[in-house]
């Protein structure tokens, strides 16, 4: 069994495009809960579990002796908050006549005083668009999203994502300010574009999307905002063919010549073989398909020098032993190790991410590495 039955944070965030643009109210607070229960949904998921999330991840350096009653009103806001969504088909997409309804946030909320977290639930209403998704959904990273600091901001980033590919995007007004749930505020645009667009530029050129944007008019009517950006899937210019067949392949996943001695060295030292190389580069290049990471290079050569991927690579030299087993059990074998993937790369996002401290990221750190070690006994039952 894990050894926990709440999930930890994912360095990956996804939701349906539905859930994306729907309109609803949320604070800066309630924004950073919203988001820290959303990093809880596992991708395996399907139904949703109760989550826990450390309260200071949530107020940040709130004083200790008010934290409960901000805890305590927050929670109360944050369980009747509602979202106007768009009906999805039995097919998981839109409707083609669009049909809107309004659906409760939350199942419960509830503050664990004596441990200082805040356990919490997604009504389960929203499956369909959290749970198992297919198609029609955005991606985002989690470390990105983090250093945002208000919620219209975190909402704007959400739907300039969506449009990643394109490199724009143009929204009427009066929809981006009821997605952002201002329909009844800032009367005059030079407020909005003040308080709104221009704080969220500032803290969005922060993150991987940057933005600028342009006020549209019908007349002296400000009645669209087209924002504008980089559109995702460029690709560097590879250097000059190098000396051996693994130096090509380092370098094609975009880490750079200067970086070559470093790895070389850990392979004169007997670290590891050549097959290590080639298997951080496929498990790379899998996790930056999936959307969990953003940067090849970075990450090759951090799973190169560091040597954090050695555990896998030592048991998929152990693959003949699974070709031995029976199809149910293979199937739970590969399920396992999708889990332990996971949690490995949930706890270098937590010995990491800014959201922990040096009281909170020492606890987290021992969580998922007893889900590590529960993975790896199970894994290791199911050979032996």
């Amino acid at each position: 069994m894990n050894p926990t039955p709440f999930p930890v944070a994912h360095p990956l965030v996804v939701q349906h495009n539905a859930l994306v643009n729907a309109r609803f109210d949320l604070n800066t607070t309630e924004s950073r809960l919203f988001l820290a229960l959303l990093a809880r949904v596992q991708r395996e998921d399907t139904s949703f579990a109760k989550c826990q999330v450390s309260a200071r991840e949530v107020m940040g350096a709130t004083a200790s002796n008010s934290i409960y009653e901000k805890v305590r009103k927050m929670l109360k806001d944050f369980t009747s908050r509602t979202l106007l969504i768009e009906k999805l088909g039995t097919d998981g997409r839109p409707l083609k006549k669009p049909s809107f309804t309004v659906i409760p946030l939350l199942a419960y909320a509830t503050y664990i005083e004596g441990e200082g977290m805040i356990e919490a639930q997604f009504n389960d209403l929203l499956r369909d668009y959290l749970l198992e998704l297919r198609d029609n959904f955005t991606k985002a990273q989690l470390t990105e999203l983090l250093k945002l600091k208000s919620a219209s901001s975190y909402r704007i980033y959400w739907l300039l994502r969506e449009y990643a590919a394109f490199g724009k995007r143009t929204i009427r007004l009066d929809e981006l300010k009821a997605i952002l749930g201002l329909s009844e505020e800032y009367d005059r645009f030079n407020n909005f574009r003040a308080r709104v667009l221009e704080r969220a530029r500032e803290e969005l050129a922060q993150t991987d999307l940057p933005f600028t944007y342009e006020a549209i008019k019908q007349g002296r009517e400000v009645i669209e905002i087209r924002f504008l950006f980089k559109a995702g899937g460029t690709v560097a210019a590879l250097p000059a063919a190098p000396a051996t067949e693994w130096e090509a392949a380092v370098l094609a996943a975009g880490v750079s010549t200067s970086s070559l001695a470093s790895i070389q060295a850990r392979l004169t030292a007997g670290d590891y073989d050549e097959g290590y190389i080639h298997f951080v580069i496929a498990s790379v290049r899998a996790q930056v398909k999936a959307g969990k990471v953003k940067k090849e290079g970075g990450a090759v050569f951090k799973a190169l020098t560091d040597g954090y991927l050695l555990p896998a690579y030592q048991q998929a030299q152990q693959a003949p032993v699974k070709a031995k087993l029976r199809p149910a059990v293979l199937a739970k074998y590969k399920k396992l190790e999708s889990e332990l993937d996971d949690a490995r790369i949930s706890l270098n996002f937590v010995q990491t991410a800014i959201i922990y401290n040096d009281e909170t990221r020492p606890p987290a750190i021992e969580r998922v590495q007893l889900i590590i070690k529960g993975l790896e006994q199970q894994l290791a039952q199911l050979v032996a």
